[in-house]
């Protein structure tokens, strides 16, 4: 009896010991805020501007049937292995050009950046997806990108027609890639990164300068 008292003894303090080493994983400090830090996003763009400040953004999609940006974000990120990723895109016009583009939300933004690794302005992103997934090669500067091709009214705007804007006190100083229900894609400015804005913000209205579309023939004879 003296032995067996000693076994069931023994077999609690284990029980015992057990449920306390799992107490204190479970109110481990810092294994919580690792895992709090964890869910943070470090994407996360900082706004730094001046004559001209841009808006806070918080578009995020829960994609749906009748959500065709949504369709577009699903779609570029099942295509998208890496940040230069190729698509299949049917070259005979610029529709796809938008869904090509959202293969390169979140690269940076660089001053005279043409590239997913080293970063993008916003004619550079224009320079290298159009170039890149159209076979297009467009002028380097947006000012120079609003003469080419078709001029589209803004209540025809259609996916992948080039959008431009007066960010920097001269029309056309800025330009992106429009995305289809008043959303467009572009690389901000320095401390940001690319991201979609919707135009019916007030500050994207006032600014607004037209539209380009990138069709064959007009293409081609740039």
């Amino acid at each position: 009896m003296a032995y067996c008292s000693h076994f069931l003894v023994a077999v609690s303090c284990i029980t015992l010991g057990n449920l306390a080493s799992a107490q204190n994983v479970s109110e481990d400090p810092i294994r919580q805020l690792v895992t709090t830090q964890q869910s943070i996003s470090l994407n996360q763009a900082v706004e730094v501007n001046e004559q001209y400040p841009l808006p806070d953004t918080d578009i995020n999609w829960s994609p749906k049937l009748s959500d065709p940006i949504g369709d577009l974000i699903v779609q570029a990120k099942l295509d998208r292995s890496n940040r230069d990723a190729s698509i299949s895109i049917n070259k005979s016009g610029s529709s796809e050009l938008a869904q090509a583009a959202l293969n390169y939300l979140g690269v940076r933004y660089r001053f005279g950046g043409t590239t997913p690794s080293t970063g993008f302005d916003c004619s550079g992103f224009i320079y290298y997806t159009a170039s890149k997934y159209m076979g297009v090669n467009l002028p380097r500067n947006s000012q120079s990108m609003a003469g080419i091709g078709l001029k589209v009214a803004k209540d025809a705007l259609k996916p992948g027609d080039l959008v431009f804007f007066n960010t920097r006190g001269f029309t056309y100083s800025h330009v992106g890639i429009y995305l289809g229900a008043n959303k467009f894609v572009h690389s901000p400015r320095t401390g940001t990164v690319v991201r979609v804005e919707d135009m019916s913000n007030d500050y994207w209205t006032k600014r607004y300068n037209g539209a380009r579309r990138l069709e064959g023939r007009t293409v081609a004879a740039y």
